[in-house]
């Protein structure tokens, strides 16, 4: 490798090349790629120092191709075509041709919410495609994306670098839910009623309090946590029949995940919104199948969102 002369490789000499193999003029050739036919000449001599050989010889008004250039002229062609059709042309995806694995990193929340219906409709749009929804968060957000473990994430992230986009499909917001038949409290459900209701957080370190107890704690009143789990999809199911109640995002009370009647109210104290984020690497902003990927992506947890409030 180290004996080729790099420095003399050219496109434009296989561009010369080419045209000479199919016109077998050098005037001709020169008329095809816009150039003087002192530049096709010039070319060509470079390429016969190059290659060293003669590539075409002259029979009266002919430039005859050699046993060395008719070896050639078939991969010059290739590795053309390549260039053209492949390289240089812009790309495009067609999903319903696409053999791909499509990976999706999503927390808990946005799995449990999300999955079946992503699922649906991107195998019905890429039907020979596999779908892999990867677990991340906050804490692995970051290193999954940077090496190219998913092609994109959903959840809420805080810290991101640069290199990382990110886009807010929607606004959350926070309910409290619970079976009003064991229940059976006024809705919307009071602060008093809310205080005295034994309740079940979302707890990922293992801790029973979060900034709703401190604002309620500036209140000068305190609520009852009896029960932390990691997982929204155990508290979802133990709602039912339990005189339990549970602050949880609305889009978790809102999925027809079980056969359940649970009620959702409105908090009796304010708790803030979050954004739940699309997140990508910047630099694969232009790829044919990550842009459609993360287009299609946005455009159905966008319309579930919708559909799922409407419900309400």
């Amino acid at each position: 490798m180290s004996e080729i002369n790099w420095k003399g490789v050219d496109l434009n000499l296989l561009l010369t090349f080419e045209a000479i193999m199919n016109h077998r003029s050098v005037s001709k050739a020169a008329e095809q790629l816009h150039i003087g036919q002192s530049a096709m000449s010039y070319n060509l001599n470079r390429l016969r120092k190059l290659l060293n050989d003669p590539l075409f010889e002259r029979q009266d008004h002919s430039m005859v191709p050699t046993r060395r250039a008719e070896e050639l002229a078939l991969r010059i062609h290739g590795v053309l075509e390549v260039i053209r059709n492949d390289i240089l042309f812009p790309q495009s995806f067609d999903p319903a041709q696409s053999q791909h694995k499509l990976t999706i990193g999503l927390t808990d929340y946005a799995e449990l919410v999300f999955g079946p219906v992503l699922y649906d409709q991107l195998m019905e749009e890429a039907p020979e495609s596999q779908i892999v929804f990867q677990a991340i968060d906050d804490g692995n957000c970051q290193a999954m994306m940077e090496q190219g473990n998913v092609d994109l994430a959903i959840g809420v992230f805080t810290h991101l670098p640069d290199s990382l986009s990110r886009t807010t499909l929607y606004r959350e917001r926070h309910v409290c839910m619970f079976d009003n038949e064991a229940l059976k409290v006024s809705l919307p459900i009071s602060l008093d009623d809310y205080l005295t209701t034994p309740q079940a957080m979302v707890s990922v370190s293992g801790q029973l309090n979060s900034p709703v107890d401190n604002n309620l704690a500036n209140l000068g009143v305190r609520r009852r946590v009896i029960l932390g789990s990691s997982r929204f999809l155990t508290l979802r199911h133990l709602m039912s029949g339990r005189k339990l109640l549970c602050v949880m995002a609305e889009m978790v009370g809102r999925a027809e995940l079980f056969s359940d009647r649970l009620t959702l109210s409105s908090p009796p104290i304010e708790i803030p919104d979050f954004d739940v984020e699309l997140v990508r690497r910047r630099r694969d902003t232009h790829h044919p199948r990550m842009s459609w990927l993360c287009d299609r992506v946005m455009s159905i947890v966008q319309r579930e969102v919708e559909q799922l409030r409407a419900r309400s």
